[in-house]
């Protein structure tokens, strides 16, 4: 055994060497975990107060309609959403939300009427998945919606010319805002 764990031993008791390994593997796990908690998109709970700060600052809602076992909608959300949110680079200029079109929690929608997430899905028409739908602090639509995944070559092109339209619809400038996303192969 090497003198310096032996010293280790010795100052803090045998089986500290044990508990200093299990602290550092609690550690290492902890941070492992945070990109986890970082990457989830955040389902929508309240689009009413959503339209309240959308009307504030001028900012569309785009609502990403998923389901559980549609393996599209696990790419889109992995390839194009997700780094969205963690690159932060649309933090004040786009609420973005997700709807499960089978699930049972539940939200108040635009006009503030509580219903769950497969009610609200059928009410904007949401049947198929995976869907992204741009509104407006009142809930209208402000592009034509994206329905579907076929190739990630023309689907980022789709995605990137709504968000810029609905932002500009909505916060209209002299000079175009150019957005890019960074999908992750």
């Amino acid at each position: 055994m090497p003198e310096s764990v032996a010293r280790f031993r010795l100052y803090f008791g045998k089986n500290s060497l044990r508990r200093l390994h299990q602290i550092v593997l609690g550690l290492f796990i902890l941070v492992m975990a945070l990109p986890v908690w970082a990457e989830t998109l955040p389902l929508a709970s309240n689009l009413q107060q959503d339209g309240v700060t959308s009307k504030r600052d001028g900012t569309p809602i785009m609502v990403f309609y998923m389901s559980e076992d549609c393996p599209y909608c696990e790419e889109v959300k992995g390839l194009y959403l997700e780094p969205m949110v963690r690159s932060g680079q649309y933090h004040g200029r786009l609420i973005i939300r997700m709807v499960d079109t089978e699930g049972a929690e539940y939200l108040r929608d635009f006009h503030g009427k509580r219903m769950n997430h497969e009610e609200f899905a059928d009410d904007q028409g949401a049947s198929f998945t995976p869907v992204l739908k741009f509104y407006d602090y009142q809930g209208n639509e402000l592009v034509p919606e994206l329905l579907g995944y076929t190739s990630p070559d023309f689907y980022l092109a789709y995605l990137e010319n709504a968000i810029e339209t609905s932002i500009n619809k909505l916060c209209p400038r002299t000079t175009t805002a150019k957005v890019t996303i960074k999908p992750v192969y």
